[in-house]
């Protein structure tokens, strides 16, 4: 047994890194979100990585962009919140991780060709459209001057994100289309109720929603995206286009 590419052995420490996190930022243990934050995209990236090294090709090495990013940007993001330096920082990493992310769905989508139809993906990315403008009229008069850019850049392209995985729809598993598409709605779901607890009115329950939702996002992408690179059919499909 490879613990390196183990579900349950992975997936209990991923969960115990994001309870240790949740509980640090609950009870203010800040050794203990140093510790804990890190290591979730960590143990994340190496299950990533051994689970898809034998079938690696763009998609997966995007993916693995996107899970590099995401560290950098959760290590940028635990550094003194007041600071509005680690803040773009932390931004501009989420930033590279959501453009990874779109590119590999946009390769996944090259590489499948027609789709099984327009209309859902359509109906999601005009729903994801609508979020991202009504959300961003809200939130940009309430943040400072300085990062107002940046902020309307990030919303673009998270909602791109959104919309990437979205045309995946007919074009890989079920199984993957829709853990991907899951966890693109809860990463976009944790950006909000970040931004919305930094810039417009603070949330009770930010100090543990905020993490949930972005650690499950990260799983569910993750595993989504494994699953179409390790279903059979998919491996078959690569295998004759080598010879």
């Amino acid at each position: 047994m490879d613990i390196r590419k183990n579900i349950p052995i992975n997936g209990a420490a991923y969960g115990l890194a994001l309870l240790g996190t949740i509980i640090g930022d609950t009870q203010d243990i800040r050794p203990l979100v140093y510790l804990c934050k890190p290591l979730l995209l960590l143990i994340l990236s190496s299950w990533f990585f051994f689970s898809s090294r034998r079938v690696g090709d763009r998609f997966t090495l995007l993916v693995q962009a996107g899970l590099f990013f995401s560290l950098a940007g959760d290590v940028a993001l635990m550094l003194p919140s007041a600071d509005q330096f680690y803040f773009l920082i932390g931004l501009a990493a989420f930033l590279m991780a959501h453009l990874c992310y779109t590119m590999a769905f946009a390769q996944n989508i090259a590489d499948a060709g027609p789709g099984a139809g327009p209309l859902v993906p359509l109906l999601i990315a005009i729903a994801l459209v609508a979020f991202g403008f009504f959300f961003a009229l809200d939130l940009v008069p309430k943040v400072d001057d300085s990062v107002s850019l940046p902020v309307i850049i990030y919303v673009v392209a998270i909602t791109l994100m959104g919309i990437a995985a979205a045309f995946r729809y007919g074009r890989t598993f079920p199984r993957s289309f829709m853990l991907v598409m899951a966890g693109a709605v809860l990463f976009i779901l944790s950006d909000a109720l970040l931004a919305t607890n930094r810039f417009m009115k603070p949330l009770d329950h930010a100090a543990w929603s905020v993490m949930l939702t972005y650690g499950l996002a990260q799983l569910l992408i993750a595993a989504g995206c494994l699953a179409h690179v390790l279903d059979p059919e998919e491996i078959r499909r690569r295998a004759a286009l080598d010879t």
